[in-house]
């Protein structure tokens, strides 16, 4: 990934470009590059001064010219994943010569040192959280020492020119010199190659028709070589244009569809795509978006002085749209009062533009797009005062997000207005049945994490929050959450807060994997009693859920002293079949696994699953899992699958 400015701003200390390019070309051709724990994110920045997802990548490269010299300030292990982190710092100078070096030492380094067993610790940056700062670096010098023995891996510097052209075509003027102006002063982008510009184009969620994508490499194709460049914020950008064409290429982009009325904010907000699709998603995080976008347009505040602002949404706690590292981010989440309603933790950059950004407080999804529109007037009411919005959240907004937060609480009843209990974009009342549907083993554990990080996240809070209504919330919270973390394992399917308590104590607390002591702590929670004089208590269960989910073994049963139910010795020659139909993922991975603990290996079990995601999923869920898939029969309007244990 390289820095969309590279190769065309005045700020660049070179262009990374080539390198990014030859290291592409280098790294693919090794067959060692596809055997990897997972994933090897490489960035390349402009400049020290501009870096930027150089320090949030496996892999970061920054230019840095010293003693005349080319070369790079190089990071290691960044990630805004779950426990997020920026990278550590590998060498504050390393020669271009060794450019290829540094990128096979790590190869191997994590290689031969990643966690292949769990792909949810499958990254650099477990390394140090395992091994320690010091420890992780001393291991890859050795991996890093050994490629300098090495000779044939000295990169030599292979620069071409860039190969600019004039289009045969004749330029055309503007139709409408007030609408093209004020396109140009958004989207238009001198570069430093003199008479030539760097063109945005908005694309909504990064779609388009095909044909869009034809007419527009058709037009591109025109200009020579390197025109398109993809972004990271899901739009493209065509760079080399004389001037004299620019009238003609806004026109086309009009024909073609793309906005070139709104300011570029508006079109710079990026969602993942949240529980549309996602089975993680617990919001409608591209509802989210786009209700905020909506809210802008319709405003009076001088968006385009907050043009380069990025607004980042994920539709639940992870950090798919990376939103700890946008100026002002928000995560998808379960808020409630006396029932459930989709909520967001908002974050911002407290620390500073370079640094991660920190929880702020939480709103309910239906107040988003007032909230945004409140802050940024706020800001832009005393935007002289600040070197930029990040640089307002880090000296004031702090406070003013979270004294904004608080004008939208507590929100409105059921009765009172029910637009709070709808995500954007559904048409039913916001339930937790209809979210975190996961795909089999992965998105198990992803949906587990969701009530566990809830928990450590309310703990720390406590530590420092005064206010009683914010910590009994909080308390309330905690049990809810140790109470429904691991209800996924028993293939229980909750569908009210009341039924998260009913089953905990059903399938955990009488079944004696769970304390008896907790029941009347988890029946006052039921029943909403105050919880501020048992905080110790809570804590416990907390500690005590996390402990049991450590002891989970891959079929799902938990080490306790109380006995397992027995599998019978004897296999049997007819398969024992259940009924999934109606179950979605990944309950009937679940349901599957219960099933297969029941019987001796050998033994045959069927399943039947819908058609669709059910079938596409489970079935290579349980080959993953070491069973054998006899036969996979579709009859009628579902499918039957045949395994052996």
């Amino acid at each position: 990934m390289v820095d969309i400015r590279a190769g065309i701003s005045e700020k660049e200390t070179f262009d990374p470009t080539p390198y990014a390019s030859n290291l592409t070309t280098f790294l693919i051709a090794q067959k060692d590059s596809f055997t990897l724990p997972r994933k090897l994110k490489i960035a390349f920045d402009i400049s020290e001064e501009e870096a930027d997802y150089a320090l949030i990548n496996d892999l970061g490269f920054i230019p840095r010219i010293v003693d005349g010299k080319r070369g790079f300030k190089v990071y290691l292990g960044g990630s805004v994943a779950s426990r997020p982190t920026k990278g550590w710092l590998l060498f504050d100078f390393v020669p271009e010569e060794d450019f290829f070096r540094i990128a096979i030492a790590v190869k191997r380094f994590f290689s031969e040192n990643g966690n292949r067993k769990n792909r949810h610790k499958a990254r650099i940056r477990h390394i140090f959280y395992k091994l320690g700062e010091a420890e992780t670096l001393r291991i890859f010098r050795s991996y890093y020492e050994e490629t300098k023995k090495d000779k044939t891996l000295d990169y030599t510097s292979s620069i071409s020119p860039a190969n600019y052209e004039r289009p045969a075509f004749t330029p055309l003027p503007p139709d409408d010199l007030i609408a093209y102006t004020r396109w140009y002063n958004r989207y238009v982008t001198p570069q430093k190659q003199e008479g030539l510009f760097a063109v945005l184009l908005p694309f909504i969620h990064g779609n388009a028709t095909p044909e869009v994508f034809r007419k527009l490499a058709l037009f591109a194709g025109q200009f020579g070589e390197d025109v398109i460049r993809f972004t990271t914020r899901q739009h493209i950008q065509l760079r080399n244009l004389p001037e004299a064409w620019l009238a003609g290429a806004w026109q086309l982009f009009r024909k073609l569809g793309f906005d070139t009325t709104h300011p570029v904010l508006t079109n710079n907000i990026i969602s993942r795509t949240g529980a549309d699709t996602c089975r993680l998603g617990i919001c409608f995080s591209k509802g989210a978006a786009k209700a905020i976008r909506n809210q802008l347009v319709k405003t009076e505040v001088p968006l385009d002085k907050l043009h380069v602002l990025k607004i980042n949404i994920s539709g639940c706690t992870n950090s798919c749209a990376q939103q700890i590292w946008a100026d002002l981010g928000f995560a998808g989440r379960v808020s409630r009062n006396e029932r459930m309603y989709p909520a967001y933790t908002v974050y911002g950059k407290t620390a500073g533009n370079k640094e991660l950004g920190q929880a702020l407080g939480v709103l309910s999804a239906r107040d988003l797009p007032v909230f945004c529109e409140k802050l940024f007037r706020n800001y832009l009411e005393k935007e002289a005062d600040y070197t930029s919005f990040t640089n307002y959240i880090q000296r004031e907004g702090k406070g003013k997000i979270k004294e904004l937060i608080d004008t939208f609480q507590p929100i409105p009843a059921f009765e009172e207005d029910k637009n709070y209990y709808y995500d954007w974009g559904a048409e039913e009342v916001f339930s937790v049945s209809e979210r975190g549907k996961a795909e089999c083993l992965a998105g198990l554990f992803d949906m587990i994490d969701i009530d566990n990080n809830i928990l450590e996240k309310s703990r720390k809070e406590l530590e420092t929050v005064q206010d009683d209504k914010r910590r009994a919330l909080l308390l309330a919270d905690m049990v809810y959450s140790a109470s429904r973390m691991l209800l996924i394992t028993k293939g229980a399917e909750p569908r009210t807060t009341t039924e998260s308590f009913d089953l905990f104590k059903n399938l955990f607390i009488e079944e004696g994997l769970v304390d008896k002591k907790y029941l009347s702590l988890v029946e006052a929670a039921k029943q909403k009693d105050p919880l501020l004089h048992r905080e110790k208590e809570i804590f416990a269960l907390a500690d005590d859920v996390i402990a049991l989910y450590g002891t989970m073994d891959d079929s799902l049963q938990f080490k306790t002293s109380t006995p397992q139910p027995s599998i019978p010795e004897e296999k049997s020659l007819e398969p024992l079949v259940k009924d999934f139909r109606g179950v979605s993922c990944p309950m009937n991975f679940v349901k599957t696994k219960l099933a297969l603990a029941t019987i001796p290996a050998g033994s045959l079990l069927e399943i039947w699953l819908d058609d669709g995601p059910p079938i596409e999923n489970v079935p290579g869920s349980v080959r993953n899992e070491g069973h054998e898939i006899v036969s996979t029969t579709q009859v009628q309007d579902y499918w039957k699958v045949v395994i052996r244990k």
